[in-house]
This record gives structure tokens, sequence and C-alpha cells, in this order.
């Protein structure tokens, strides 16, 4: 009987075997087999697991042969890049974004948070915006959102989400950098606006990356179909 989780990790064990890919490679290499896989079972119901996943691995290449198609496209980089975004995100939230008493100008007059001397941390930075009543503000914090989806399956998605998101968070990224222009005066921002600025393009940048090395969906169907 056809194991599926087996046979993976024989096959990745052939790849693991050249010495030009790194965990970071192997992984999205898995990625693209296990997504292949799936859509070779979807467009050829009458194949095989067995056969789905011979039919997969010959698509794909010997480890030789890929090994120098894929460093053509950055390898693993991406996402290196995404987990350096995530990391600053992360720690955006935590880290001083503000400082306490900074006058924001916004729509309807202007905000102050007159709480104590210090940095506002981000997440309390983000309540703020969130009930600012301000569209800037609220639409600032509503961005985290785009950010947050980037953390679900990425090695999984096609390439039209990939782009997609990657469009919608250097709009995100634009869109936050007005708090430069915002803040009374610009050194009221701490390090942490510019972690979770910086978060937002670092990660646009990666799926960029990522939506390169990918092939187009009709592409890619053309080139399973039995």
């Amino acid at each position: 009987m056809f194991d599926l989780e087996r046979s993976v990790q024989s096959w990745r064990g052939e790849f693991a075997r050249e010495r030009s890919f790194s965990t970071d490679d192997l992984d999205e290499l898995e990625d693209h087999l296990r997504a292949a896989y799936e859509l070779e079972l979807e467009l050829s119901p009458s194949l095989t697991p067995e056969r789905a996943f011979s039919h997969v691995c010959e698509s794909l290449g010997r480890a030789q042969t890929l090994s120098s198609e894929f460093a053509k496209v950055g390898g693993g980089w991406w996402r290196r890049l995404l987990r350096l975004g995530r990391v600053a995100y992360g720690l955006s939230f935590l880290l001083p974004v503000a400082r306490y008493g900074i006058t924001l100008p916004i729509m309807n007059g202007s905000i102050s948070m007159n709480l104590h001397e210090g940095g506002l941390p981000g997440i309390q930075a983000f309540l703020v915006a969130l009930q600012s009543g301000d569209a800037v503000g609220i639409a600032s914090a509503l961005t985290n959102a785009a950010m947050l989806a980037t953390f679900w399956r990425m090695g999984e998605a096609g390439r039209r989400r990939v782009s997609l998101l990657a469009i919608l968070l250097g709009a995100c990224a634009a869109l936050n950098l007005s708090w430069l222009w915002m803040a009374s005066p610009p050194s009221d921002l701490f390090v942490g606006y510019y972690a979770w600025l910086g978060s937002f393009g670092v990660t646009s940048a990666a799926l960029a990356l990522r939506a390169r090395a990918l092939p187009a969906e009709a592409a890619r169907k053309r080139a399973l179909a039995p």
C-alpha cells in the first residue's frame, strides 16, 4: 500500500544528499512536491496515488538538475525573508513604538496619549489607533490583518494569492509610512515603529520572490495534465 509520508521522506533524502540544498530549500521543494501531488490526483483521478507521485517526481526532475535550476530563482531566500519579517513584526508589538504624550494630527482634531513618560508599546499603539475614530488610524491598524494572512500556509499558496498579498503588503507599508509625517516631531517614533513598518516591506519582498519562482496556475495545470 502506498505510503505518502514515507515516499516523501525517501524523495527528500535523495535531495538532501545534494549539498547545494539547504534545509529551507528542501522545505520549499517538499511544499512544491506535495502541492503538485494533490493537483495531479485532482486532475487525473484515474491514477493511483503511487503513479501520481511518480509522475510528479519525474516532472520536478532529479536532484542534480533541479539544484542548478533552483539556484536561478533564489532558492529558499523567500523563506528567510519571510521569517525575518515575521520576527520583526512580532517584536514590534513588544517594543516601544512612540513616546507617550505624542500628538498626532488626524481628521477630527488630534489625539494625545498623555499617560506617563516612556515608550508606548506596539500592542497599546495598535489599540489606540483602532479606537481613535480616525480613518487613517483605523486603516493603519487594520493593515495587521494583511500581515496575519501571510502566516497561513504560504508554502502551499498559488502564484495569484502570493502576488496579491505581496502587492497588498506593499500598499500597507506605504500607508503606514504616513505616520512619519503625522508624528510631531518624527523623533517621537521609536524602534518598534520601524520594526513594524519594516516587517511589511520585508514580507512583501519575500512574497514577490516567491511569486516570481511559482508557475502561473494555467501553466502548472498544463504541465501536470496527462
